[in-house]
């Protein structure tokens, strides 16, 4: 397969991933490689190969594995149009679901709050 192709099928899985993913992370199967392209391409076969030296060069390409059946890849959070400016996307990549109870297990009063008991001592001093 020519340098053309290898980039053309490594530009779309960044696309694909770019583009599509909530959180930064994607996959492409080999599948679907070839039926877009019509390319063969495996971990195992020379194709797979090149297009993941081709990927791996890639600034966009933060973590790449080559399976048996698909890629598997992560790019970085500056290419990852779903996840710019999104809060929600946000705490996902770094690992933190908003949605568990963090609130109500760890519920803290603010350090600034007196109770009336604290201002009365004050005022007797």
């Amino acid at each position: 397969m020519d340098k053309s192709k290898i980039r053309q099928l490594a530009d779309y899985a960044i696309n694909e991933c770019c583009d599509h993913s909530e959180d930064c992370h994607w996959t492409i199967s080999y599948d679907e490689l070839y039926y877009h392209f019509g390319a063969e391409v495996s971990d195992t076969n020379e194709n797979g190969k090149l297009l993941e030296e081709e990927l791996r060069q890639r600034e966009e390409i933060n973590e790449l594995i080559m399976t048996e059946d698909c890629i598997e890849m992560t790019c970085h959070l500056q290419y990852c149009h779903n996840c710019q400016g999104n809060p929600v996307s946000l705490l996902s990549v770094l690992g933190c679901n908003i949605y568990d109870e963090h609130e109500t297990e760890h519920h803290h009063e603010p350090a600034n709050e007196s109770s009336d008991e604290d201002e009365t001592q004050a005022l007797s001093m």
